[in-house]
């Protein structure tokens, strides 16, 4: 099943394995319990940008609470630094305090509220990670963390408040992010635009084409 030759893949994987695991959790995956679909406990591929779409969104009532990226067995998730960012970008653009990234050998819990950096290695930002063997055993602890009576009791919401930062790492918020890196452009633009000089040595004008530009990419 494991092996890099395997035709065992991502999708034979999500609907005999993972679907099964997250409706041992209390989720209803299938949606069997006929919601309309903005009221589904389960979105799959939901889209949360033109270029992200991940896996599963867990809902509470249609408004995600976390996401689920799948991987098929051959990935080694637990060394594989791809994986790892891509689930971390989803739940960190999506302001959430937490995402699962799942092979189902492993289930790795990564802290999102950590800022995700091209280069990180799997293991930053890593907050909880369960193999498939102590799934029984730290079936209480998964519960608690992921499941469906976690979030719709409002467990989830306590384990994950305002002051959680599991990982342990300086965190920031998606919006205090967003302010300093267009900050940045903004210095870094000005600085080039008034090494120039003419029209750009005037206060006023290289604040205008500064802020012109900004708004045009801000935009686009």
């Amino acid at each position: 099943m494991k092996a890099p030759k395997n035709k065992y893949n991502e999708t034979s994987c999500r609907n005999e394995y993972i679907d099964s695991f997250l409706e041992i959790l209390g989720w209803d995956v299938t949606n069997k319990k006929e919601k309309d679909l903005q009221f589904r406990e389960v979105a799959a591929e939901y889209n949360l940008s033109k270029k992200e779409r991940p896996d599963y969104s867990l809902t509470l009532s249609g408004v995600p609470k976390l996401f689920v990226e799948a991987k098929k067995p051959s990935v080694d998730i637990l060394s594989d630094p791809e994986p790892a960012l891509q689930a971390r970008k989803y739940g960190w653009n999506a302001g959430h305090k937490i995402v699962v990234l799942t092979n189902f050998e492993n289930l790795v819990l990564y802290d999102t509220t950590v800022v995700p950096h091209e280069g990180d290695a799997p293991s930053v930002a890593r907050y909880r990670v369960y193999n498939y063997q102590e799934y029984l055993s730290k079936y209480d602890d998964i519960n608690k963390l992921i499941s469906r009576e976690s979030v719709y009791s409002g467990v989830f919401d306590e384990c994950f408040d305002s002051k959680f930062s599991g990982a342990d790492h300086v965190t920031e918020s998606v919006d205090m992010y967003f302010l300093r890196q267009v900050n940045q452009w903004r210095v870094a633009l000005a600085n080039e635009l008034y090494k120039k000089g003419g029209s750009y040595a005037n206060i006023d004008v290289l604040n205008d084409a500064v802020q012109e530009f900004i708004n045009g990419e801000l935009s686009s």
